[in-house]
């Protein structure tokens, strides 16, 4: 009966100590990746608020491509969305556009559904440099207490090199692309 009795309080210490440490730990987190892309921001934002280009180079289509994923809204506005259903891995979430300035910046609401229930913030910003467009991908979000104020601080870790590996494959796909034809020397060439 004694062993019992010290067992429940070693327990009931350790939760008290586990409520008491994430008291103190970050309640919101913030992950934020630049890459250079050698091709104008015009090129650059079409990949990123399309949606049917997103998922061409985003990491967690990668990680599921069996995935079920639903594209609605007018692309590159606000209230396009995309909805996706895939394995344990990749869960199931929604994206929406909630405010957009064309080849400047974007804001989204992520919401996470399955395996766990959260919102954050994704944005991005687009900045003509000399040799084509700094793209930074920042996303934040709020840590729910006390399990994933826990979570919180693996985040920059499993995220951080997510965003690195995506921006690599969205500055691959678009410096694939094209050049843009500019708008005056195709009306001239039809006159």
């Amino acid at each position: 009966m004694k062993f019992v009795k010290i067992l429940l309080i070693a327990v009931g210490a350790l939760a008290a100590l586990f409520l008491l440490v994430a008291a103190f730990l970050p309640s919101s987190y913030a992950v934020e990746r630049s890459i250079e892309i050698n091709k104008a921001p015009e090129i650059v934002f079409e990949h990123v608020a399309d949606f049917n280009n997103y998922l061409k180079w985003n990491p967690w289509s990668k990680m599921d491509p069996t995935a079920k994923n639903t594209i609605s809204g007018t692309q590159k506005t606000v209230g396009a969305s995309w909805v996706w259903e895939g394995n344990e891995q990749l869960g199931k979430g929604s994206m929406t556009i909630e405010k957009i300035e064309p080849y400047k910046t974007i804001h989204s609401k992520l919401t996470f559904m399955e395996p766990y229930q959260s919102v954050a913030r994704d944005s991005w910003t687009f900045e003509a440099t000399a040799n084509g467009t700094k793209a930074t991908w920042h996303n934040a979000g709020e840590l729910a207490y006390p399990v994933m104020r826990y979570f919180g601080l693996m985040l920059e870790g499993m995220l951080g090199p997510q965003f690195e590996q995506g921006l690599q494959s969205l500055k691959a796909f678009c410096e694939a692309q094209p050049e843009l034809t500019p708008l005056t020397s195709a009306v001239n060439d039809s006159m």
